[in-house]
């Protein structure tokens, strides 16, 4: 079986932990989708106390529920966009997310949709978010776009639909950073 395939079963049968913490892609009222994400975070606590950016391993990656998905979602990036960098991988599953910028990206962002779903295609504000956006088909194929410019959001759908997004955390200088405990001045190759 191909690596999408199987990945993209993997996917539907995983239970994906609920996510409280985006609240600007959730719809009004909702409090929680599912979706995780596995590489390097950033850990907002820790920054607020030392004051500086601080980043750490995902827990979702580290732990046996995730592995495979994590190591299969790398090992597709690795056979479709072998030249992308990236640091992170954020998993989204069933959830029409609401018009958002992304935060924390640095440079371009690639995306996929897995799944049987019809509609749910990646909505793009190029010319401004209360322009009319340029919808992209992205199942089962990647899509890049700078997610941090253009906001963005999911069109409805039916079925099971699961996304993942490649990107790049890390800001391009890392002089000053904290990383896995240690502050660093120098670049190192933190990429997955």
């Amino acid at each position: 079986m191909d690596n999408l395939k199987e990945l993209t079963e993997i996917c539907i049968r995983v239970k994906f932990p609920r996510n409280y913490k985006r609240i600007k892609i959730l719809k009004e009222n909702d409090k929680f989708y599912e979706g995780f994400m596995c590489g390097m975070v950033r850990d907002f606590v820790r920054c607020a106390v030392q004051k500086r950016p601080v980043y750490c391993d995902s827990r979702f990656g580290k732990m046996d529920k995730f592995d495979l998905v994590y190591h299969k979602a790398v090992k597709l990036a690795k056979d479709f966009i072998p030249d992308f960098k990236f640091t992170s991988i954020q998993f989204n599953k069933n959830y029409q997310i609401q018009k958002h910028i992304d935060g924390n990206n640095t440079g371009v962002s690639y995306i996929i949709g897995l799944g049987d779903y019809e509609g749910g295609e990646l909505l793009v504000y190029y010319d401004g978010k209360d322009k009319p956006p340029t919808p992209i088909d992205i199942k089962n194929k990647f899509f890049t776009f700078p997610g941090h410019e253009y906001y963005h959001e999911v069109a409805e759908f039916t079925g099971n639909r699961i996304t993942l997004v490649y990107f790049d955390l890390l800001p391009k200088d890392i002089s000053g950073c904290v990383i896995n405990g240690v502050l660093h001045t120098e670049h190192k190759d933190y990429y997955l």
